[in-house]
């Protein structure tokens, strides 16, 4: 997953990072530097998308298939 830190004030955002921890650490040292620990209206941390229902769908056949497998697996 990569996230983003937006600043709609300074109309900037932050390099990718790998992890929510990480870019709330780059909103936090932004906030202190350019606002003085305040707010910025308008901030938002971007995400990876929600998955899509073709993602879900893949990952329920997939589970299926691997619960299939041990219960095939099991009763050998």
């Amino acid at each position: 997953m990569r996230y983003r830190y937006r600043c709609a004030v300074c109309r900037t955002t932050s390099p990718t990072v790998p992890t929510r921890r990480a870019v709330e650490a780059e909103r936090a040292e932004h906030r202190d530097r350019m606002h003085g620990g305040h707010i910025p209206d308008g901030e938002q941390i971007t995400g990876p998308p929600p998955p899509t229902g073709a993602q879900l769908g893949c990952l329920a056949a997939t589970v299926l298939v691997l619960l299939l497998l041990t219960l095939a697996h099991i009763a050998l």
